[in-house]
């Protein structure tokens, strides 16, 4: 079955050229000329790979990749016109996967676009499944007791690196470079204040935790028992 490409883009000439161009190496291409009908789309249907312009009629690009990156994580290639460092740091800070300023060469998009989708089949990882607990990673669904239940994305962020660490002690530190990034060393009152919003959400008794552990004076480790 062909991969899924998703276009966004409203310049047509270019959305021509990339259709031509990603349908020559087999891929299956969808369009939207605005931002806001592909979210929409996005929320209906699957693909594997996004190209995004950022210089759209209806919304701008950077926030269309806002939008998005509140419940997906589809990789994001940006193609722009745009070139200052600080719309790429942007992009890439509003979770773009890669940034290519037009004018481009095939070659290079092509080998972009090849590296994203391997990454993407990298991440997907199977189904969680602790007991009344259960974890749809690549749909980012979260069950507890047969129930969808939902998380921020910081505590589903949080979570996923418990389960992908089960059994092992995470100091606040590691979650807080994982989850938050550098920037947020040594402030265990997040990791706190948000495990403890999981736990209200998760365990049957908050107060003491079936499967979220605490390790006192070192951080967390997720049990399944």
């Amino acid at each position: 079955m062909s991969e899924r490409i998703l276009i966004i883009e409203d310049n047509l000439a270019m959305q021509s050229f990339l259709t031509t161009l990603l349908k020559n190496y087999g891929y299956e291409v969808i369009c939207f000329e605005q931002g806001l009908q592909a979210l929409q789309y996005l929320t209906e249907q699957s693909v594997d790979l996004i190209l995004l312009d950022l210089g759209l009629t209806d919304i701008d690009g950077q926030q269309v990749l806002v939008n998005l990156r509140r419940w997906s994580e589809l990789p994001v290639i940006i193609i722009s016109a745009r070139f200052s460092d600080d719309e790429k740091v942007q992009a890439l800070d509003n979770g773009a996967n890669d940034y290519v300023t037009k004018p481009f060469s095939a070659a290079e998009l092509m080998a972009r676009v090849r590296v994203a989708l391997r990454q993407n089949t990298a991440i997907q990882v199977n189904n969680f499944d602790l007991g009344r607990i259960k974890v749809d990673p690549v749909a980012r669904l979260v069950y507890c007791a047969g129930d969808e239940v939902h998380l921020t994305k910081i505590e589903y962020n949080i979570l996923l690196l418990l389960i992908k660490n089960q059994d092992k002690v995470l100091t606040h530190n590691q979650i807080l470079e994982s989850v938050w990034g550098k920037n947020y060393i040594d402030r265990p009152e997040y990791v706190r204040v948000h495990v403890g919003q999981l736990r209200q959400k998760l365990e049957q008794n908050p107060a003491a935790p079936q499967y979220i552990k605490t390790e006192p004076g070192v951080g967390y480790r997720l049990v399944f028992e």
